[in-house]
């Protein structure tokens, strides 16, 4: 045998036996590989050890999540609770002064409510989602507590100053651009806190917006009640004047908004370069209109305006009329003390509503409590259509009158708005401005009409007001009656759409990072989801393959 034949021999014996399978590291999420190993492909016991260990290792990695998640879940709630607290007390203020504008400043006080939802209105349609996704919804929010301080200012210089017409509308204009900002800005930091307590404690977004909603609802409207009840305290058992009251109620807001800067601050949204109609997201032009864009194109959105306009006509009609004219007549309450109890008692019921509505639409749902708030809102009006006599009016029958607004106000507070969260998640900024300028432009249009909704001889529904003058205040009841019924049968048109567009309609094709199949992390399935067809393939190529089509990382 020769050299060249011996040698040949040789380097086939010592040459290694062919791989078969290469091996993955059981982890795979590091994208590391261990060295080849020679596995036959019929070598069972080694596939069920690497089954094996990546199963275990799964199930160490959600069991930390799991500790984690449970930590997180407290810091958001505490988070989210110390923001309605703090962001609560400058509405608050606000309205407790708006229930007394038509009390203390007459007509003036009712043009200049109409003033303030005018203007907020505006705001909410030009500039308010631009100041949003610009500074992010928590420097929104502080923005806009620092605006609407100079509507609560306003009446304590309209008490002291000759000025009170100038005063009491230039107040009223910039508080109503502050609250445009700051309303709009609460709903987008609603929605990120819902959609970041829902990813942490495992559940589906509508129920966090449920929980959310109903802890909102409860301290903003218990606020509310305890300001109120402040007003009657300070001016009937101690005596003081009128400034002195509204005096204390901005310094109650100034201070809830130098501490607001301790909030957490959510960051700006990711989905700034384009916007869900097409538009560039970051543009002036996109901003200025998106709130109109997405009552255009999304069909809900326009069969929730009457909703949202049971609440303004309902409201405005218990501020200017029940409050203005019917409290004092039937009281004999010359100095309006006992408007800040009746609306405590409207707090009140608001407060506890929301804690129970908050409750039971995590069972059956936010359509019933819906429906169940605009015939709260038409029972507003229609006791005044059945009696308006106003002097037949006694303590009680007002406490049931504004105990009723209460209900109607907790479902608006909570229970639209986590609605809202609900039905136009891709577009939280100019949703929540569709609140406001539907609500708003309502309102603004509701104390306007009652200020002059005027009639030529006293009857049953042309009364005479405490300055002489004539009002026809049936129209205004009725409005505030229709717009419910119309409400009621918008929402039932608003779900079905909702129902036949899916969890989550977007009007764009882009596409959302929630309809993705791989749920939480886009392209981050677990591994034991993939593990068993994973441990199937022989090639290198074919994992290569199976990882890109099933997003595995």
């Amino acid at each position: 045998m020769d050299d060249d034949h011996m040698r040949g021999r040789v380097a086939m014996q010592s040459r290694p036996a062919p791989i078969a399978l290469d091996d993955v590291d059981p982890s795979f999420s590091n994208g590391m590989q261990l060295s080849s190993v020679n596995i036959e492909e019929n070598d069972a016991p080694v596939r069920s050890r690497i089954s094996l260990e990546q199963e275990h290792f799964v199930d160490e990695e959600e069991h930390k999540e799991g500790e984690y998640n449970n930590a997180t879940t407290e810091s958001i709630l505490r988070n989210f609770f110390a923001m309605s607290c703090l962001f609560s007390s400058v509405p608050a203020s606000a309205l407790a002064c708006l229930s007394l504008a038509t009390a203390k400043l007459g007509q003036l006080g009712a043009w200049q409510s109409g003033v303030l939802f005018l203007s907020y209105t505006l705001c909410a349609v030009t500039g308010a989602i631009h100041v949003v996704k610009r500074l992010g919804s928590k420097r929104g929010i502080m923005v806009g507590m620092s605006l609407f301080c100079a509507y609560i200012g306003c009446f304590f210089m309209a008490i002291v100053s000759d000025a009170k017409s100038c005063f009491a509308l230039t107040g009223a204009a910039i508080g109503g651009i502050g609250a445009g900002i700051l309303w709009t800005s609460q709903g987008t930091y609603f929605t990120e806190a819902a959609e970041e307590y829902a990813k942490a404690a495992s559940i589906d977004v509508s129920q966090a917006t449920s929980k959310l909603g109903g802890t909102f609802a409860f301290v903003l409207l218990a606020e509310e009640t305890t300001l109120d009840l402040l007003s009657t305290f300070l001016v009937r058992e101690l005596k003081v004047h009128w400034a002195i009251v509204f005096s204390t109620y901005f310094i109650v807001a100034a201070t809830a908004t130098c501490l607001m800067a301790l909030v957490k601050a959510y960051p700006l949204s990711a989905e700034s370069g384009e916007g869900s109609f097409g538009l560039r997201g970051n543009s002036s032009c996109y901003h200025s209109t998106a709130t109109i864009q997405l009552l255009i194109n999304d069909s809900k959105m326009k069969y929730m305006i009457g909703l949202n306009a049971a609440f303004g006509f309902a409201g405005a009609f218990l501020d200017s009329f029940v409050n203005g004219q019917v409290v004092p007549t039937a009281l004999n309450d010359a100095r309006a003390s006992f408007v800040g109890i009746l609306v405590a008692f409207h707090g009140i019921a608001a407060a506890i509503s929301s804690l129970v509505f908050g409750r039971v639409s995590q069972r059956v749902g936010k359509g019933p409590i819906l429906y169940f708030g605009a015939v709260c809102f038409a029972w507003v009006a229609i006791p005044f259509l059945i009696q308006p006599n106003l002097k037949r009016w006694t303590f009680g029958k007002l406490v049931g009158v504004y105990c009723i607004q209460g209900i109607g106000r907790a479902t608006f507070e909570g229970t639209l708005k986590a609605m809202f969260a609900d039905f136009f998640s891709y577009e939280k900024e100019a949703a929540f401005a569709n609140i406001i300028l539907q609500s708003g432009l309502t309102s603004a249009v509701a104390y306007v009409l009652s200020a002059n909704l005027s009639c030529q001889k006293v009857g049953t529904y042309c009364l005479q007001y405490r300055d002489g003058s004539l009002h026809n205040i049936g129209t205004l009841a009725m409005c505030t009656v229709l717009a419910s019924l119309l409400g009621m049968v918008g929402f039932a048109r608003a779900s079905c759409l909702q129902s036949s567009q899916g969890h989550h309609p977007r009007p764009s094709s882009k596409p959302d990072a929630e309809s993705n199949p791989l749920n939480f992390r886009r392209g981050a399935r677990t591994r034991k989801q993939t593990a068993q067809p994973y441990n199937s393939i022989a090639t290198n190529h074919e994992r290569q393959a199976f990882e890109s089509e099933n997003g595995i990382l």
